[in-house]
């Protein structure tokens, strides 16, 4: 028994437009959410786009999705306010003498 040829190109045809929408669909999520974007210092994939002057920040604000999206839906991730790490040379070092010497003699 041979498969209906109008049978197969329908399923084919079935087939390809849920694709098509699924894709389209998902494209349209990622890019039109309309809500709001961490920026990040670099993109992670070529297909990321930028954009500057977020938040006062001269960097390249990248995100996922298309081009010019609103800037009121970009934003910088708030630095903590960590004290810087102190190195070796910026310690302060006291000698004390063991036996209480001092200068007061």
């Amino acid at each position: 028994m041979k498969p209906d040829p109008t049978l197969l190109i329908w399923a084919a045809l079935g087939l390809a437009i849920s694709v098509m929408l699924f894709a389209i669909s998902w494209d349209v999520r990622r890019a039109y959410g309309g809500e709001q974007q961490l920026c990040q210092l670099e993109p992670r994939d070529p297909s990321w786009s930028y954009r500057t002057k977020i938040g006062g920040r001269s960097d390249k604000c990248w995100y996922e999705g298309r081009r010019m999206k609103p800037r009121r839906e970009l934003y910088w991730a708030e630095t903590p306010a960590i004290a810087p790490e102190q190195g070796p040379w910026e310690m302060e070092y006291r000698w004390s003498d063991p036996n209480g010497w001092s200068h007061s003699e």
